[in-house]
């Protein structure tokens, strides 16, 4: 971002309030397109940004972006590995491309399900071919991937880590481990709240996710031998290691800590955290995105955050607008915010972040990532269905541009979509600084035996993994008072 001279200048400011700014939606900002695809989750873009890969729980899909008012889903593949015992891979949560590689992970929270990286050749995004796979013994929440490794979260209930494999030629072999439980004073901790739940590399710095045990940042130029730089937020080992109970389950829920999403921008100077959090007890709320000068990786300094969007129902249980998955890029923010909408910020000046434009559709969608796909263009997001309180995912393209603010509520809603719960009842507990999924869905499109290609554009309906993974099942009936809400504000 080439931004030293006002990064430096901003460290003397860090009793920084709150970014409070009014979170409405925007008058005359609306998305330009949108495709349906059954369970779709995360999403990224290829290098060029005229195509999407999303997972999509029981499968991948690819989605040609080059007419961004008509998105159009180019392959939908299910029943990954139905051939291989324990197979099909279910409840993928992630994907990441590199180049014409892309992997798929899963699943994303332990379960009896085969675990497993499977890389694909995308170099014709309408045709995708299996090249390799990469079994484990532990589930695999998020993932990143390189031109010639992969970095693999792990949780298996006895460790947490990052796995590091060469995936070079296609044959995937894994070379490297990093564990917070490796470091000094943090073997004994609890594992549930110290998950690995994301992860970003770039530049030989790998950027941890660790939910309330703070955000790391680890040296992997060698993996063979990583080694932590620093942490940022969350917990100390001795508080952790002393949770237990209510307190415990507590603690995931609320901040500090709840280290959810990170990422950095082209120059890894500025540092994006977001908090996954909701309220308890009458305490904590919905988190938001805290962007750090990491110019100086032992030194980081907190320049600002961005709250989230309000909820009339800050539990977990109820309306959620907490952040969720964003894209640090070209001096702007690009963020989402479960049913909060997905907004840009520009962020050129990261000291003092300036909303540029929010869309928002409480009743119709609930964002689970959003990512720039065309600078000055049009940027990406995918809307989930929430744990079948959604009856569809979508991929939705939206402008890349500022809009003027609107006087209108900040809860506007899609009267022509339902919100009503449809999907078992999930259970999961939260963290401080980042975000955990819990339960696994039903496989669709299955024939049995082999990969299914489907078209991807029938409407359907998911059920799915979200906050408190690796967390002990606690919080039942997700989702029950957002569904009263929006019942009775609907006209």
């Amino acid at each position: 971002m080439r931004r030293r001279d006002l990064l430096c200048a901003a460290a003397g400011t860090l009793s920084l309030p709150a970014v409070t700014r009014r979170s409405t939606a925007r008058s005359g900002y609306e998305p330009l397109g949108r495709v349906p695809l059954d369970g779709a989750t995360e999403v990224v873009v290829g290098d060029d940004g005229r195509t999407a890969f999303l997972a999509a729980t029981t499968g991948f899909g690819t989605v040609d972006l080059s007419d961004p008012r008509n998105p159009r889903v180019l392959a939908d593949r299910r029943d990954l590995l139905a051939d291989r015992e324990n197979g099909p891979l279910r409840d993928i949560r992630d994907a990441k491309i590199a180049g014409d590689r892309l992997a798929v992970v899963g699943p994303a929270n332990p379960n009896a399900a085969i675990d497993a990286m499977v890389l694909y050749d995308v170099s014709d995004p309408a045709s995708p071919e299996r090249v390799a796979v990469h079994e484990t013994d532990y589930a695999i929440h998020n993932a990143f991937l390189t031109d010639d490794r992969a970095y693999l979260s792990q949780f298996d209930g006895e460790t947490v880590g990052v796995t590091i494999v060469d995936v070079g030629n296609d044959e995937p072999e894994r070379v490297g481990r990093w564990s917070i439980l490796d470091e000094p004073g943090w073997s004994e901790i609890p594992l549930s709240p110290a998950t690995v739940h994301d992860l970003w590399v770039q530049d030989g710095t790998a950027y941890v996710a660790h939910w309330d045990a703070g955000t790391w940042l680890v040296d992997v130029r060698d993996p063979g031998d990583p080694t932590a730089i620093t942490r940022i937020g969350g917990l100390a080992p001795d508080a952790l290691a002393s949770l237990s109970g209510e307190a415990l389950r507590r603690s995931q829920l609320v901040p500090p800590g709840n280290s959810h999403y990170v990422t950095v921008d082209e120059d890894a100077a500025v540092m994006g955290v977001g908090v996954e959090s909701w309220a308890a007890d009458g305490e904590g709320g919905p988190g938001g995105i805290t962007l750090w000068n990491v110019e100086s990786p032992r030194e980081p300094e907190r320049l600002a955050t961005i709250d989230a969007p309000p909820t009339p129902a800050p539990g977990y249980d109820g309306l959620w607008t907490t952040a969720h998955n964003f894209d640090l890029r070209e001096g702007r923010l690009y963020s989402s915010w479960y049913r909060g909408g997905v907004k840009i910020h520009d962020v050129s000046d990261p000291t003092t972040p300036e909303e540029l434009a929010h869309w928002r559709r409480t009743a119709a969608t609930s964002f689970w990532a959003t990512v720039l796909a065309v600078p000055g263009d049009f940027f990406v997001g995918c809307s989930w269905n929430q744990y079948g309180e959604l009856p569809q995912a979508y991929l939705y393209t939206f402008p890349d541009r500022a809009a003027p603010m609107a006087d209108s509520t900040t809860l506007a809603t899609d009267h022509s979509a339902s919100a009503t719960r449809t999907g078992a009842t999930h259970s999961a507990t939260t963290n401080r600084d980042a975000t955990t999924t819990d339960g696994s869905a039903p496989t669709t499109g299955s024939t049995g035996g082999t990969e299914t290609a489907l078209d991807g554009t029938d409407a359907g309906e998911s059920a799915g993994a979200g906050p408190g993974f690796g967390v002990p099942a606690a919080l039942g009936g997700v989702g029950l008072a957002a569904w009263r809400y929006l019942r009775h504000h609907r006209s």
